[in-house]
């Protein structure tokens, strides 16, 4: 594949550790929640090329409308923080949570890092993702959680 096959890339949020490559997608269509795209526009220093085609969300969005890739609106962290809900046929579903919980201390303790936008709604944020959790029966994955990546599979080797 090139990066002008890549038809969509969402971000959970604008933070340069999740941004860092948007800008080689540029046929993409960059999916983000309205409030986040709000504060990219309005920071001093853009964190990727505002010239994109995007795709503003207010909410949740089964993206395909079958289920297999959902974007859940996960306010807290930032304003517009997003995670991604993925159905994979053999591995089941997937709950990558982005900065809305940062390690599992925080998810078993419901601690908020003190970093994070508004403590409230990241909460409430991991309430919803806990339901999802539950509902579904998915894995959560916690991104910046070491001990938790280090028993996933990484490149190249890969979840079906």
């Amino acid at each position: 594949m090139k990066p002008a096959d890549i038809r969509y890339v969402a971000i959970s949020h604008i933070h340069p550790d999740h941004v860092g490559n948007v800008d080689a997608f540029p046929d993409a269509t960059l999916i983000m929640q309205r409030r986040e795209w709000e504060a990219a526009l309005a920071a001093p220093r853009k964190p990727f090329n505002p010239v994109h085609k995007t795709e503003l969300l207010d909410d949740d969005k089964d993206l395909f409308g079958d289920g297999t890739l959902t974007i859940l609106s996960t306010p807290g962290h930032t304003a517009g923080h997003q995670s991604l809900l993925v159905h994979l046929n053999k591995t089941g579903y997937v709950l990558l949570t982005g900065d809305a919980v940062h390690f599992q201390s925080n998810w078993e303790s419901r601690c908020v890092p003190a970093f994070n936008a508004d403590r409230q709604m990241s909460l409430a944020s991991m309430d919803k993702l806990a339901r999802v959790v539950d509902e579904k029966h998915a894995q959560l994955w916690i991104n910046h959680d070491k001990p938790s990546s280090d028993e996933r599979r990484h490149a190249p080797e890969f979840y079906e």
